[in-house]
């Protein structure tokens, strides 16, 4: 019983930290269309992940895609490195930080 009520909390985190995520790129992402000129900087990362599972994978993969900005452009075989095209990279190596502890960790979270 107590391990469901922690699961349903990791998944209602989960879903309140996409909800969050989605508005802040929505506001972004319209806010660079909307201005006269655009100052983005797109570029594609390698985001190398601990996560296991398919289904762990592909929500990743999901979470990303759904995000405005990102996208996930391929899976590597073995299924740990994901290549991710984001519209605007200040440092791909803080983007794929935020990514591992933001998504990445509520995932593992939901998943185990």
């Amino acid at each position: 019983m107590m391990r469901m009520i922690r699961k349903t909390g990791a998944v209602l985190r989960l879903i309140a930290m996409f909800n969050k995520e989605l508005l802040m790129s929505s506001v972004t992402v319209l806010r660079e269309v909307l201005r006269p000129r655009l100052n983005i900087r797109p570029g594609i990362i390698k985001l190398d992940t601990e996560l296991r599972s398919d289904f762990e994978i592909t929500l990743l993969s999901i979470l990303i895609c759904l995000t405005p900005g990102t996208l996930t452009l391929d899976v590597s075989g073995d299924g740990k490195t994901l290549y991710i095209h984001a519209m605007d990279i200040n440092d791909p190596d803080e983007l794929a930080a935020q990514i591992k502890g933001s998504f990445e960790r509520a995932i593992m979270e939901v998943t185990r």
